[in-house]
């Protein structure tokens, strides 16, 4: 039966709210909830009982009781008493913003190690809900001074989830030091990394399918992609480059969600160019970006190159694209759906790949030229001037390589 849902939300102490209320509504979706109606109320901080007050919680079982809603979402996370104190109130099942983000994370882990980390995030999230149910279960059965049966289950569970936890976790450590080793081969490799970071549903499993020409899975979702994907890609300079795709940012994530996929996150670690991409259709773009540099911040705690490609261009008036290029002088716009400006992208990334790799001329032997050409893949390189026997070069790629031709040319 499909969820009939309603939305719930305290206003706090500005009406900023109304945007995370907006995305509260739009990840209901993803999980194809039916949102009924949404009722906010204003107070500066949530009842530590209720999360609203009373009397807007009877008139929202008045609601319940006239309708076929069937479930509550609230726009925060609850503490195990509220959530107790809410479903008991009301008779139906109650969700919290943390709550939902977990279901979409189930219903899009595919891969063994999302799906591992779904089930991390979750159990560490509903262990404080157990915890809080130690007084009610310790009350079921046993007399004055002892334990009972409920005490005991209570016990049970937690080292249930505990353990569970730990063999997960292990289970984790196994497929990252796999990754680890993919890692290490591709930081050997010399070929430029590229991540793709952005908020979620800034389309870049689209951008990433467009770029390789495969057929990569995407939606109009958030959250499609919780693993990272990496694929090759020939640059208009005849280099190669990997770009991965990451999982999405979002506001307010839960710490225990970040934790969890820690692993995914890190990989942005070891890229050597950050693509950060924007949704140019979303009126609220800037306090996203906040939120994805502020999620950068947390996982690479030093500078590293990147550049902002604005998405979705197709969607948006030629005012609104033209006021966004003055004032972003140097992004990118293009609309991956469309293929625009794609070409424009490459380009960017060739400048900037010859901004952090190392420059330099030099001259070889004539019959040594084809060395240039072996590397040709993670390279870029220039002919400059040929006098007899020699020719004089510029080159530009990593130092430990153009170090290596360096050499080889002039044995």
């Amino acid at each position: 039966m499909k969820n009939k849902c309603l939305l719930l939300s305290i206003s706090g102490p500005s009406n900023s709210f109304l945007e995370i209320f907006e995305e509260l509504e739009q990840l209901c979706k993803t999980l194809n909830f039916e949102v009924v109606d949404k009722i906010f109320q204003k107070r500066l901080k949530p009842d530590p009982k209720y999360y609203i007050g009373i009397g807007k919680l009877e008139k929202i079982n008045s609601l319940i009781e006239n309708s076929q809603i069937n479930c509550l979402v609230i726009n925060d996370d609850l503490s195990p008493l509220q959530r107790k104190n809410i479903e008991k109130f009301l008779n139906i099942k109650v969700y919290d913003r943390t709550e939902i983000i977990l279901e979409i994370f189930s219903k899009h882990a595919h891969t063994k190690e999302g799906k591992l980390q779904v089930e991390i995030a979750r159990l560490n999230y509903l262990l404080p809900y157990l915890l809080g149910k130690g007084k009610e279960l310790s009350r079921l059965g046993g007399g004055v001074g002892t334990r009972g049966p409920g005490e005991k289950e209570l016990e049970y569970s937690k080292r249930y989830i505990k353990n569970r936890i730990k063999i997960l976790k292990n289970n984790l450590k196994k497929l990252e030091n796999n990754r680890e080793i993919i890692r290490k081969k591709r930081f050997k490799s010399d070929t430029i990394k590229i991540s793709i970071v952005g908020y979620t549903n800034a389309g870049k499993s689209t951008l990433l399918s467009k770029l390789t020409g495969e057929k990569i899975k995407s939606k109009n979702e958030m959250f499609t992609t919780l693993s990272t994907l990496s694929r090759k890609v020939k640059l208009p300079s005849g280099r190669i480059a990997i770009f991965t795709d990451t999982v999405g940012f979002i506001r307010n994530l839960h710490p225990k969600i970040i934790e969890a996929f820690h692993s995914t996150l890190e990989e942005i670690k070891y890229s050597d160019i950050i693509l950060i991409l924007l949704d140019s259709s979303d009126i609220e773009f800037e306090k996203k970006l906040e939120t994805v540099l502020n999620t950068l911040e947390s996982i690479v705690p030093y500078e590293k190159p990147y550049f902002m490609v604005f998405n979705k261009i197709d969607l948006i008036p030629n005012e609104h694209l033209n006021f966004l290029k003055t004032r972003f002088s140097e992004a990118v716009f293009i609309s991956a759906y469309k293929n625009l400006n794609i070409d424009k992208l490459l380009l960017q990334v060739d400048k900037l790949i010859d901004k952090i790799t190392k420059q330099v001329t030099i001259e070889i032997k004539n019959k040594y030229l084809h060395i240039l050409y072996k590397y040709k893949h993670f390279i870029n390189f220039k002919i400059l001037d040929i006098q007899n026997e020699n020719v004089l070069v510029k080159l530009s790629g990593p130092e430990n390589l153009i170090t290596k031709i360096t050499k080889e040319a002039n044995r």
